[in-house]
């Protein structure tokens, strides 16, 4: 049996000519990938740049970042921050950390879905692994939710409970009030 190819998945399944030609003819990376997974083969972007630079084809790297990632800083005189728009009354602190919590809440779930996403690709083999800094903005919108809303002391408290009463002791906490009354 002849070898023809650069011996990897994409060359053993005979769609090494097809593939060159297609990013030759500029067709994004993503596409070439989901036209090998419609033909049974399942390959990620690292396999797909090796098997490119096997041909001395350079992979399309302006494809990758199809997007403005570019933020315009937002001038910001804390002086005179008009609180109207956010609809809280100052003289109530508690519901003005009721709405910090929220929108801090909102932040870190937003950052789990952009998060999930990415994972997403890995396991579908679209990238060959999770961008570092989606992994810190993760971590980072964990820290922010866990200041404001005390999250890991509660838990550490919850599972300290739990510890003494296999002990055997009987734990009483004081009952705390909800904000929201």
């Amino acid at each position: 049996m002849e070898f023809i190819g650069c011996g990897c998945k994409i060359c053993n399944l005979g769609l090494g000519a097809t593939v060159n030609e297609m990013i030759l003819n500029h067709l994004e990376p993503s596409a070439v990938l989901r036209f090998l997974d419609s033909k049974g083969c399942k390959v990620s972007e690292k396999l797909l740049r090796k098997h490119l630079s096997a041909f001395s084809i350079d992979f399309p790297e302006t494809l990758q970042h199809d997007f403005d990632t570019e933020i315009e800083p937002i001038p910001n005189n804390l002086i005179e921050i008009d609180f109207t728009q956010y609809k809280i009354d100052l003289s109530n602190p508690e519901i003005a950390l009721e709405l910090l919590q929220k929108i801090t809440l909102q932040v870190y779930l937003n950052q789990s879905r952009i998060t999930l996403h990415a994972q997403q690709k890995v396991i579908d083999g679209i990238c060959p692994d999770l961008p570092k800094d989606t992994l810190r903005n993760q971590s980072t919108a964990l820290d922010m939710l866990d200041r404001c809303t005390g999250l890991s002391m509660i838990v550490n408290q919850q599972q300290a409970i739990k510890t003494v009463e296999n002990m055997g002791l009987e734990v009483n906490v004081p009952m705390v009030q909800n904000v929201q009354n």
